[in-house]
């Protein structure tokens, strides 16, 4: 018999390893908490109905059913033997980079656990199978990331969690414009199609910075904070030799140096979404107004 259920989910942002995690090389990836998805659901004798709530419950619609509906066809059972009434109270935001769709699909998973559909063992690998619904193909990187309390060093088959040893000043913000991952995941696939070498260096230099951020965070600031700087300007690099940096994309970049910022990135996809950016101080007050950017202290 169906029961009642909450769970929570939060939003991630990835600090390297983009697109080349979905070859075997590591990334790293960082929880945020300030940004959350809960489902509840109760058992009703009526029609299955949902609702939506939140900083970004619009489009929420969609995503749920889409997944619902994935993951009942993935069980064998059919939608019209569900009743019972969910409730999504989602602020994370869509499409920028920040995992909503991912815990969208781990809170569905856990869902799917607790009604013995499936094992809770069975929870991260059936997530990264509804997660395909967005991405076409999930490394389950974004999984992982929305799933742990803690920065991990995420590698397909041989993830960790890890502990910085240092707090670096860095902050997320929005370039105003969403990125479609799987359009990005697209477009590096047909960089190794049509220029395979330059494809494999790409991704080998990404693999590189990994190691560096962690090399820098695993040590005390002073020693490497040139390190952890280097690491995140090497992996922009990596996004422009993809093409993933677009025009807005590179402005809101520029105007994140020209505010102070040391090394800035995308996380996420690219073309469009977040970029974390690096600090030697914290930017003041009156410069992110007027920037009129949306900045989350990390």
């Amino acid at each position: 018999m169906l029961s009642d259920f909450v769970t929570r989910t939060h939003g991630k942002w990835i600090l390297a390893g983009e697109h080349a995690v979905l070859r075997g090389h590591p990334a790293l990836v960082f929880p945020v908490p300030a940004y959350s998805l809960q489902l509840s659901y109760t058992p009703t004798p009526t029609a299955l109905t949902a609702e939506y709530a939140g900083a970004h419950a619009t489009d929420m619609h969609l995503l749920f059913w889409s997944v619902l509906q994935e993951g009942q066809q993935l069980v064998g059972v059919s939608l019209n033997q569900l009743q019972g009434h969910f409730s999504i109270h989602n602020d994370i935001p869509i499409g920028v980079g920040l995992g909503a769709s991912a815990a969208l699909c781990v809170a569905m998973a856990r869902w799917f656990a607790r009604q013995r559909f499936i094992t809770s063992d069975e929870i991260l690998v059936f997530a990264k199978t509804l997660e395909n619904l967005f991405h076409g193909q999930s490394s389950g990187l974004d999984i992982a990331g929305v799933s742990s309390s803690t920065p991990i060093q995420f590698c397909q088959g041989n993830s960790r969690a890890f502990s910085p040893a240092w707090q670096p000043l860095w902050y997320l913000s929005s370039c105003g414009q969403l990125g479609v991952t799987s359009h990005c995941i697209q477009q590096v696939q047909q960089l190794w199609k049509d220029n395979p070498i330059e494809a494999e260096d790409i991704d080998m230099s990404m693999s590189k910075v990994v190691l560096q951020a962690e090399e820098a965070l695993s040590c005390n600031r002073s020693e490497n904070y040139t390190l952890l700087k280097e690491a995140i300007q090497n992996a922009s690099l990596c996004f422009e030799r993809w093409g993933l940096i677009n025009e807005n994309l590179s402005q809101h970049i520029q105007r994140l140096y020209q505010l102070g910022a040391v090394a800035v990135k995308p996380t996420g996809s690219g073309n469009g979404g977040f970029v974390v950016s690096l600090w030697e101080a914290p930017p003041s007050t009156h410069l992110l107004k007027n920037a009129q950017d949306n900045f989350i202290a990390l």
